[in-house]
Order: structure tokens, then sequence, then C-alpha cells
């Protein structure tokens, strides 16, 4: 019935869970006012539950990242090519998607492009090409927006080189603009484009699709030499292939991580810290698609590749796929990392500007909120235990954690503000104190993520003067400023942007410098 009445009014009830996820966050935004005028002492209640659960995160998280860190160091000694060679293919799980053999396993790797220098494209297939993974069975499908097509084809044709040959065969696409109904911007359309044309040209090739890996990467991912032949093993030895996705949980952004303003690094910092902790103590099936994953080439055609009128692409893949495997599609991961570039503008407010507005986009994946949440509703084969927990994921990722510090911080002289009734009760002069001593508690957990940090991202420059080296040793705390700013407006922006309907049809496409 429900299901029924969701279908029939698709658009409304779209537009009613747009407003419903953006109403929630400024809801729990504004709770010291409006809580705090109808029950002040739980909204002192809630905003110290608020920073002991802040505490907790940060330890579970510190563990994560150890954690994570001994299996990246672990994962990192193995030689993945000769443990895929050593597969016996008569044991492996679910034949009917397994390939016969190892030399008929091959990788479809799809590469979307804007108006990136040569030598973006030079790093990324030098990486490529440095695979301990054999390049002959590599098919490399990269699609460009045609805005810079002449130029970016010269490009790539340069970086290339000679090499083209080693792979099992290059196939370029050039995905034209203005197409009715498509975001402007948006990766999804351009990746859409080259998936598609690539694969009908295969399949009039005569090849196997079942054969192929499907990965999608960013021009300015750098591979581990590893990283394909890890990914090659995770998949051959899993069971129901469709019904994952393949993520390294070691995100890099590390090509310039040393030219980039402090906040650049802080923010680039705690992408990779978050993700490695993430993959360790977070539900494994609570994770989504980000920026560089991989699946069946089945399970890309299965999900009908990206939405082209959303402008957002990555987290929004996983839930075409999570939709098409009726709820049972989850991630799995590995250790080997790629690298790719941290924000850099052109001057140094321009990397600030640059990384505001690659923020808002991110900011604009919450549509996979009602996205996810009207697939909830249609779609009965969905387990409701799956329903129930990625709701409590939603509301935990885009209401409780990119609000919780600025409740923290602000949350207490707020209510005391407009409640002055609050500063007469006893607990109003020891709270202060109390919150205080719990919030000085996450800082020392800086250390170890510095420590972290310095062992898995690139050395720091050697020519670095000692007052540099050592600001960028003490730089960890500057994490409370980057998330009271970078992780909290832009985001902010995104969700109220949606509040009030206005569509994100043209986003910004960080640019690559070099």
């Amino acid at each position: 019935m429900i299901a029924q009445i969701v279908e029939k009014n698709d658009q409304v009830v779209y537009r009613f869970l747009e407003i419903l996820t953006a109403s929630v966050r400024w809801a729990v935004l504004l709770f010291p006012i409006w809580l705090g005028l109808l029950a002040p002492k739980f909204t002192v209640f809630l905003l110290t539950f608020f920073a002991v659960f802040w505490v907790y995160l940060a330890i579970r998280h510190s563990f994560g990242m150890i954690i994570g860190y001994f299996r990246f160091k672990r994962e990192l000694k193995v030689n993945w090519y000769e443990k895929c060679r050593t597969l016996d293919f008569k044991t492996l799980p679910d034949k009917e998607t397994l390939p016969p053999s190892l030399k008929e396993t091959k990788h479809f790797i799809l590469i979307p492009a804007y108006s990136e220098p040569y030598e973006v494209f030079k790093e990324t297939f030098d990486a490529l090409f440095n695979q301990t993974f054999p390049s002959e069975q590599i098919t490399l499908v990269i699609t460009i927006e045609e805005k810079y097509a002449e130029r970016i084809k010269e490009n790539i044709t340069k970086a290339l080189g000679d090499r083209i040959n080693r792979l099992e065969r290059l196939m370029i696409y050039v995905h034209p603009a203005g197409i009715p109904g498509e975001a402007i911007g948006v990766a999804g359309a351009n990746r859409t484009w080259g998936a598609k044309h690539a694969i009908e040209d295969l399949k009039n090739a005569g090849v196997n699709l079942r054969n192929y890996i499907f990965t999608t990467m960013d021009s300015d991912h750098v591979l581990n030499l590893q990283f394909l032949a890890r990914l090659t093993h995770l998949y051959l030895t899993s069971d129901k292939r469709d019904n994952k996705f393949y993520s390294s949980a070691v995100s890099l952004f590390d090509n310039n991580y040393w030219k980039v303003p402090t906040l650049m690094r802080i923010e680039a910092t705690s992408i990779l810290m978050g993700g490695l902790s993430d993959w360790v103590v977070s539900h494994k099936g609570l994770k989504d698609t980000f920026s560089n994953y991989s699946s069946s080439l089945q399970t890309l055609i299965d999900a009908n590749y990206w939405d082209v009128q959303i402008g957002i692409d990555d987290t929004v893949f996983f839930w075409r796929a999570f939709s098409a495997r009726n709820g049972d599609f989850i991630g799995v991961c590995h250790y080997i990392p790629y690298s790719a570039d941290a924000v850099e503008g052109k001057s140094y407010w321009g990397s600030y500007k640059s990384l505001y507005k690659q923020l808002v986009r991110w900011g604009w994946g919450t549509v996979s909120v009602p996205i996810s949440l009207r697939e909830f509703l249609i779609n009965k084969k969905i387990p409701f235990r799956h329903k129930l927990l990625w709701t409590i994921e939603h509301i935990k990722k885009y209401t409780f954690l990119v609000n919780v510090v600025f409740l923290i911080t602000f949350g207490f002289s707020i209510v005391s503000l407009v409640n002055p009734y609050i500063k007469q009760t006893s607990y109003a002069y020891s709270l202060p104190n109390i919150m205080s001593t719990i919030l000085t508690i996450p800082l020392i957990f800086f250390i170890p993520a510095t420590i972290l940090k310095l062992k898995i991202v690139k050395p720091m420059p050697e020519n670095w003067p000692l007052w540099r080296k050592t600001f960028s040793l003490l730089e960890g705390p500057m994490v409370l400023v980057n998330l009271l700013t970078f992780s909290f407006f832009p985001f902010l922006e995104a969700q109220t942007r949606m509040l009030f309907g206005r569509k994100m049809k043209d986003l910004y496409h960080t640019p690559k410098v070099r």
C-alpha cells in the first residue's frame, strides 16, 4: 500500500524527504534555542551526553586508526600477484561469476577527465603501467568532457606515449555538452557516457563481460604498484561478488600534501584517518562508495550506471547498486593505498576558496538520504533490519556528526543566553569545567594520529626550515578549527539549498594544479 502511494506520488514524496532530511539537521543544530526555552535542564543533559559520546568516538576511532595502520603495513609486505598466481580456481567460490583463470581475469578501468594538465595524466599512467598485475589484461576507458576534449586528448596521448600497445585496449570517448536532463559538472554523467559506450563496444567485439573487474578512479589517482593485484585477489576470493563493492581503506591525498596550506592538509588527513578507522570499527554493511571503488562489471550494468540528473555520483552509485540487489550489497576493503591530490588553488587564498566549493559539492551527497529512504518505502525485498540500520547511520552521519562539535563548543552558552534561568542552577557553575575536561581528552589522541600520519604520507620536504617542520608536527589540534569551519559550513549550505529546493545542477569542478 505504502509502495503504491510513493510510486504514484514519487516527486512529492521525494521532495518531502529532502525537506525532512534538511529540517532534521537544522532542528538539531538549533535545539539549544528551542529546547533551551522549553526544557533547559534536559538541553544541558543532551549537550553533556553529546560531549561524552564525542569522546567515546575519538577513543574508538583512535584504536581503529592504529589497527588499520598495522593492517596497512602487513598488506604492503605481501606479494599479491604471486598470491593470485597460486589460487586454485577449482576451489574459489561462486563459479557462475568467476573468470575461468587468472589469465582471463581482466580489469575495466574508467577515468573521467575534464581539464587536467599533462603532468596529472603522466603520474596516473606511470603508476598504472608499474602495477605488478599485467597491463595486457587492462582495458583503460577514458571519458572526456567536450569543452576541453582536443587538448585533453593530446595530453593523454603524450602521457601514454608508446605504452598504448601494452594495454589490452584503450578506449576514449567524448561526452557531449548540453544533453537535456544532465547535471552540469558532475562526473556521473561523464562516467555513464563513457562506460555505456565502452561496454557496447566490448559486446560488439564478442568479449565476455563476466571476466572484467570494474574500477572507477579520478584522473589524479596514483595507484600503489600492488593495488590491482590486491584488488584481484580480494575479488576472486570473495563470495557473492556481484553483491559487493571493493575499496581501499587507505585514501591518501598526498600527491601535493606538503605544498598546500595547513587546512588543506588537515582536510586530507581527516579523510585518510577517518576512512582508515571507519573500515575497522564501522558495521561492515554500512559503508558506501567513495572516490575510487570497484565492483564486477555486471554490477555496474545492473545498477544502470550513475544518475546523470543528480549533482553527485560516488555515493549515489552505491544506492543504485543497493537497489538493484534489493539491499544485499555491501563494501569490503583492502589496505593497499592510492594517492590523490589535496585541494590546491593557484594562490594561497584560492586554495581555501577551492576547498570550500569542493566541500559544498561533497555536502550535496546528502541527497543519498532521500534517495535511500524513498527506496526503503518502495522496495519490500530489502530486509527491515537493513532499512533500520541505514536510517540510523544517516542520522548519525548527516545530522549528529556534522553538528556535534558546534553544539558542544557553543551549545551551553546559547542555552544560557536564551534562558538565563539556567545560570541560577547549581550545576551551571560546575558544568563548564566538566565539559572542558571532557573535551580535553580527545586532544591526547592527536599524538598517535600525527605519528601515524607521518608514517603513511610522503616524507616531509628535507629543505624545510626547522620552524616549519615543527609547526607541521603541532598542527593536529587545528582539526578542531576545521571541524568548526570547512567541515561545518559547506555541508550546512548544501543541506540548506536542498531544504529550499535549490538543485545543484552546475557543480564546481576542483582543478588539478601542477
